[in-house]
């Protein structure tokens, strides 16, 4: 491991190219900065190539643009490209004369920055907030090795965030920040945790990188618990699945979950299925369009994100079908502010 970032060297005018892309996704270079937490005269220069971008903000950017190193072409350079000829050969005197004690003093400063810049975390119970969470992260989240995101729609799913954010400060004791863009009606929910990705990674084999390459699945503890099968399906649906209507008129009411990763849709379908809720399994989607199965599924698993409660409470209670576009106006309302979560219809 290297103490210092290598450069990253590009062809004229790619380096730029991919910043700019990058910064796409946040409506300016500016956010990006913000996103980043880099200086925005920085990455301006880094934009303009005035300076070789380092090798951890490229790693963020390939992150942000969800490409591999791969697909580019580019040379890392050593660390010591800048240095003149002789300092340089000073270096190479320095690291001879002292070839027995730089393993040494490399481990120790290692250990001292990773310490430095690992936070403290709680380390929860598996229990069914836990396993809530692990499903919000299979259905709409991202990790590495030093921070996990979760992203959703600005317009719809704010109110859910500030809930996800308070859902892992209980199980981690660590709170993550939340980012809106609202030219691309995003917002991200990101945490900065070596120590918690770490957690993950080793406790519930939930890999690094992309989720349906890696072949990401529910953990076995959660298959076998009844309990925690219906909390992690919950977070599950509250994230990349839906609860809306469907037909003419919105004569059909359902509830549906997506996947593009067959080993995941097919653990949620088994779970779905086994609670008797859901009833088809199609290409991408399993789910139920029978009202008296959505019914079902709001008593004994629920939901946490309001935009899902707010249209199941107006269709239950109200015998009323919305548009997703008219959930903001509904959520600006005491009575779904108030609402206690996990939301869920008495038995």
């Amino acid at each position: 491991m290297n103490l210092y970032n290598r450069r990253v060297k590009f062809q004229e005018g790619k380096q730029r190219e991919l910043i700019i892309k990058a910064s796409g996704k946040y409506g300016s270079i500016k956010n990006l900065s913000n996103e980043l937490r880099i200086p925005y005269s920085t990455l301006k220069k880094y934009a303009q190539e005035e300076f070789l971008i380092p090798e951890n903000l490229f790693k963020s950017l390939l992150l942000i643009l969800k490409i591999k190193d791969d697909e580019l072409d580019f040379n890392y350079l050593d660390r010591f490209w800048s240095c003149s000829a002789s300092g340089k050969k000073g270096m190479v005197a320095f690291r001879k004369k002292y070839a027995h004690k730089i393993p040494e003093w490399s481990r120790k400063a290692i250990k001292k920055l990773s310490v430095s810049n690992s936070k403290k975390i709680n380390i929860p119970e598996v229990n069914e907030k836990l396993a809530e969470f692990i499903g919000v992260y299979l259905g709409d989240g991202t990790m590495t090795k030093y921070l996990l995101r979760i992203s959703g729609d600005y317009r719809y799913d704010l109110h859910y965030f500030y809930y996800l954010n308070n859902l892992i400060k209980d199980l981690f004791g660590i709170s993550g920040s939340i980012k809106k863009n609202k030219i691309h009606n995003t917002v991200y929910l990101t945490v900065y945790s070596k120590n918690m990705c770490t957690f993950l990674c080793n406790h519930f084999n939930l890999e690094y990188g992309n989720k349906i390459r890696n072949k990401s699945s529910i953990p076995k503890i959660i298959m076998d618990n009844l309990e925690l099968r219906k909390a992690c399906l919950r977070g599950l649906v509250d994230t990349d699945g839906s609860i809306s209507r469907r037909g003419r008129g919105g004569s059909q009411f359902c509830v549906q979950f997506y996947s593009h990763n067959p080993i995941l849709l097919n653990q949620v379908y088994e779970i779905g299925k086994s609670l008797g809720i859901f009833s088809y399994s199609t290409g991408n989607e399993v789910g139920t369009n029978k009202w008296e199965n959505v019914i079902k599924y709001f008593k004994i698993v629920g939901s946490s994100n309001n935009k899902h409660i707010i249209r199941f409470y107006l269709r239950y209670y109200e015998n009323k079908t919305i548009y997703l576009k008219e959930i903001p106006y509904y959520s600006s309302q005491n009575l779904y502010k108030n609402t206690e979560l996990p939301f869920k219809v008495a038995l």
